[in-house]
């Protein structure tokens, strides 16, 4: 029997290396606790790493364990702020002199809430995530159609009294140094645009953006991306992109307007 050819296939891999910070030592393996253990005064931090690339006969892209210690001793070593531009380049510059595949992109979690997103393809650019969390009911249904046509549509969806979701809300931006406390600003913002018009709302007769709009994830997604590009803009942050989770298993991303 032949066996088939599988080398030359290509393949991205993430992994997410997970420590305290400041990084006061070495010891320990890459589980889900921090590595090394909290002290006081630090704080708890994941690093991801995503890199692309054939991979060998053994069916690896590269052996993880490679991107933990890149990652490790590039981390003991770097003296200043982690949120930034230089600090994704300079650990780009790490992973490449550890010989590990091409790198796709660089995320570092600072917190359940904020991560900052990096892509080798627009290093100048550091890219923040924000996520809310608001709850609000609607119900799927086209005006003009009856009940029955609207439930062959979209189902037990467009119950007539509608249904309830705890929502997640990512808002990307483009980071500027310029900007103090973006993060602050960011929350600001979304709060007033956002929260004060749909938290604990139903969205079909409480909101007046879903009027004649069926409150699809997409179209939440849309609205929030309407809602929220102008006045970040005026905030001095540039909108990248809105994601809107429904549920654990369904959201809706749309890019920033051109």
């Amino acid at each position: 029997m032949t066996i088939p050819h599988l080398r030359q296939f290509t393949a991205s891999l993430a992994r997410t290396v997970r420590s305290s910070w400041p990084l006061q030592s070495q010891q320990g393996t890459n589980g889900f606790g921090a590595i090394p253990p909290l002290v006081a005064g630090s704080r708890y931090i994941e690093w991801t790493v995503r890199c692309s690339g054939q991979p060998d006969h053994s069916g690896y892209l590269v052996n993880i364990t490679r991107i933990d210690e890149a990652v490790r001793a590039w981390a003991a070593a770097w003296p200043a702020a982690i949120e930034s531009v230089a600090c994704m380049r300079s650990l780009a510059d790490s992973c490449a002199s550890a010989a590990l595949p091409p790198l796709i992109g660089l995320s570092l979690r600072v917190s359940p809430q904020h991560i900052y997103h990096w892509d080798p393809a627009m290093p100048e650019q550091l890219n923040l995530q924000v996520s809310f969390e608001f709850s609000a009911s609607h119900r799927l249904a086209l005006p003009g159609r009856s009940d029955a046509e609207n439930h062959a549509l979209f189902g037990k969806c467009s119950n007539p009294n509608g249904h309830g979701h705890n929502y997640r809300l990512d808002v990307v931006v483009a980071t500027d140094p310029s900007v103090p406390n973006a993060v602050a600003m960011l929350e600001r913002v979304v709060d007033r645009e956002v929260m004060s018009r749909l938290d604990h709302k139903h969205l079909n007769l409480d909101c007046p953006e879903f009027a004649q709009l069926n409150p699809s994830v997409e179209h939440i997604a849309l609205v929030c991306r309407n809602l929220l590009q102008t006045p970040l803009r005026a905030a001095g942050l540039d909108l990248v992109s809105v994601t809107v989770w429904e549920t654990a298993k369904t959201c809706a991303t749309v890019q920033a307007a051109v």
